[in-house]
């Protein structure tokens, strides 16, 4: 294998390379399987030796020379981008931001980029967009006008122990900050075990999907709520949204007896009569319930309440596995497992 191709590896060990006989096919770059390159025998690769790939940034970081480059696109001549430079004092370190060409190493991974799986949120890191303003006429000829231009940090990313994520987040306030249109860093999501847990769809109990559908009225604010969450590939994100959802349910929950009382009063033949009296006989009713503070009481009954063991039977079954075990974070939080006994693995 090539000698600098090795020393990529030593960077990246989650890359992988395919030999033939005629070319290498660098695999996984950034953790992400939609990306490959092709590299041909005997080809310089000096440039990239040193590179490393940051998972969950569209970006390449150059070991060699202190620099992190983010992979943009064509700015026009005329931009006040393409002369935008300052410093960034990041936990006591100062880093050079500026926007320049796109670097002969980004350039020569472009050229070399191949897709190796259909299109994910990625994107393909930009190089797509990047290999066809580099090797395609039409699109040298309709971007005659700009240049290719990359974000570049410089600076001693192991005196912040290469806490890129971090920085990353406070450049764009930052920049967001003085400059509300600013080209803002892309941040990604971490890559998860997707077989880590399995993901049934209701439809998956009956042999083909309902011919009729007979739907009820849904808060639209639960709607919306759910919509985000659904939608939202973070998964962080995505447990703050769902558990809104129970939040915005258990603020409004009313136990049955106060919802029987208010049934009760609103129905009674006399409450046009005597408004006064009845207004005050709910006021009675219902302050206990709002005086309460617990607000983990609320949520369990609303749970406990709306929610029967056969609305989420199926994603336990499935997931069976992963209900059996304790669950521990970081930080010593440690959640029992629900199932145990004949209903563990």
């Amino acid at each position: 294998m090539n000698i600098n191709l090795q020393t990529l590896k030593e960077n990246n060990p989650k890359i992988k390379f395919i030999e033939y006989d005629d070319s290498t096919k660098l695999i996984n770059p950034w953790n992400d399987n939609s990306v490959s390159f092709s590299f041909k025998k005997g080809q310089k690769l000096t440039l990239i030796k040193n590179i490393v790939f940051p998972e969950q940034l569209v970006a390449i970081l150059d070991n060699s020379k202190n620099r992190l480059e983010f992979i943009y696109g064509p700015i026009k001549n005329d931009s006040t981008l393409k002369t935008r430079k300052f410093n960034f004092a990041y936990n006591g370190i100062v880093f050079n931001c500026f926007f320049k060409e796109a670097s002969s190493s980004l350039k020569l991974l472009a050229k070399s980029f191949k897709e190796n799986l259909p299109e994910s949120e990625t994107d393909y890191r930009q190089l797509r967009l990047h290999r066809s303003l580099l090797i395609d006429d039409y699109y040298k000829n309709l971007f005659e006008d700009v240049f290719i231009a990359s974000f570049y940090v410089k600076g001693d990313f192991k005196k912040i122990d290469y806490d890129l994520i971090g920085l990353c987040k406070s450049l764009n306030f930052y920049m967001s900050y003085f400059d509300r249109n600013t080209p803002k860093i892309l941040i990604l999501a971490k890559s998860r075990n997707e077989e880590s847990y399995k993901n049934p769809c209701f439809n998956e109990l009956f042999d083909t999907f309902p011919k009729k559908i007979n739907a009820t009225k849904i808060d639209s604010t639960l709607l919306d709520t759910f919509m985000v969450a659904n939608q939202t590939e973070n998964v962080r994100l995505k447990f703050i949204f769902y558990f809104q959802v129970l939040e915005y349910a258990s603020y409004y929950y009313l136990d049955k007896r106060i919802q029987s009382k208010i049934l009760k009063t609103l129905n009674d033949p006399e409450i046009f009569d005597k408004p006064e009296y009845f207004s005050k006989s709910l006021i009675e009713e219902m302050k206990d319930h709002f005086s309460q503070r617990d607000d983990s009481l609320k949520l369990e009954k609303t749970i406990t309440e709306i929610i029967s063991i056969d609305d989420i039977k199926n994603e336990i079954e499935a997931n069976k596995e992963f209900f059996s075990k304790d669950l521990e974070f970081e930080g010593g939080l440690k959640i029992k497992r629900i199932l145990s006994g004949d209903n563990a693995i």
